[in-house]
């Protein structure tokens, strides 16, 4: 039996590297069209609160026609053990949000997972094929460079009659991310998924213990694991934003603990060209990206004004590359601001039909929603 289960921790290990060594082709699906608008729009609402002393790290996504669900972890505090995912309904129709449910806690995934997780962080959602994802970071022991993430799915249907009542989806578990052959610890998700040409689609996460580099998991069209890439080898960048562009990707990342922002697009998902330096500073702040009918623009933070700090703004920008400068941005305006000491960061977005909708952090306080359009976009200088 000793030998039996040695064979098999054995053909495990081989697996997991086997996921680095042989990753199929691949294409991205196109980004999804924002319909033309003719007024401009941008409107702001928070959503209604969840009774936590604090909340943070929004996810977003479009269950069907008529409906977003958005999510994030409240409780007393980032990592503690009291916190918990919640959810919202957003019934496009009314344009209002549920109230807060609650989606999932520690203990709850501890008993689903057969193993202990002490806290849970960022959650992914992501809709497709008639079943609702979650992703989400939970670790045992430590911080958040020894979490992993786990996956969890439901069938949409059952889940969006449960929202609807306001009630908590039934989530099934399906897996801890087999992503490293030793501990399998420090990976974290953040960041939406992009559906793929065969009926799949791609999470980037990222990795925080030593290294602290972004990579790229493909999953089948059943939610299974076929490989991990990694399209760079720098260090100190995390949470990877990844949209359509062009016969590839653009994708930019948040520096860890420096000022530098980084850019990067493909000539397919298997291979990357190398970083560009971007004219914008990323001060160790989550960022996301947009494709809009070809054009990307980027939801980032910036200092609102001297002594404030780096999450003080959430910034707009427009990507303009020049010959001289193949990463620059064109700063384009402030989307959101807070005072000295508070924050509006952590932006998720998500285009859908004539609009485009943003949730982020508002001091740890609230989530807010953002909604903007085409119309709104073409009359920024």
């Amino acid at each position: 039996m000793k030998h039996f289960l040695a064979f098999l921790l054995a053909l495990s290990l081989v697996g997991a590297w086997l996921l680095f060594l042989t990753p199929r082709s691949f294409s991205l699906a196109p980004a999804p069209i924002l319909e033309p608008s003719t007024v401009p729009l941008i409107v702001k609402k928070i959503l209604p609160p969840a009774r936590t002393k604090s909340m943070h790290a929004a996810t977003l996504g479009a269950l069907n026609a008529d409906y977003l669900m958005g999510a994030y972890f409240g409780g007393s505090a980032e990592g503690v053990g009291d916190v918990k995912i919640y959810a919202h309904l957003y019934n496009l129709k009314t344009q209002e949000w549920s109230p807060a449910i609650s989606l999932l806690s520690a203990p709850l995934l501890s008993q689903k997972a057969h193993e202990f997780v002490k806290i849970l962080g960022n959650p992914v959602l992501y809709a497709t094929h008639n079943t609702l994802y979650l992703f989400v970071v939970g670790a045992s022991l430590g911080g958040w460079a020894t979490s992993k993430i786990y996956g969890l799915s439901a069938p949409l249907n059952r889940a969006l009659k449960q929202l609807q009542n306001n009630q908590s989806p039934q989530l099934d578990f399906m897996q801890t991310l087999p992503l490293s052959p030793f501990l399998n610890i420090s990976h974290l998700v953040r960041t939406s998924p992009l559906p793929t040409d065969d009926g799949g689609f791609v999470l980037p996460i990222y990795q925080e213990l030593a290294r602290k580099t972004s990579l790229l998991l493909k999953f089948d069209t059943h939610a299974r694991l076929e490989s991990v890439i990694q399209p760079n080898s720098l260090k100190q960048q995390l949470q990877p934003s990844l949209v359509p562009y062009q016969h590839c990707a653009f994708m930019a990342f948040r520096s860890y603990k420096r000022f530098d922002l980084y850019t990067q697009t493909c000539q397919s998902p298997l291979k990357w060209d190398q970083p560009k330096l971007s004219n914008l500073k990323n001060y160790d702040d989550s960022l996301n990206l947009l494709n809009v009918n070809g054009t990307i623009y980027l939801i980032y933070n910036a200092p609102l004004q001297e002594g404030y700090n780096s999450r003080s703004a959430l910034m707009l920008a427009k990507f303009a590359p020049t010959p001289t400068q193949p990463g620059n941005f064109k700063p384009l305006g402030i989307l959101d601001s807070t005072q000295k000491g508070g924050e509006v960061s952590y932006p998720a977005t998500l285009i859908f039909k004539d609009k485009v909708h943003v949730l982020y952090t508002k001091d740890r306080q609230q989530i807010q929603h953002l909604v903007f359009n085409l119309a709104y976009l073409k009359s920024l200088p």
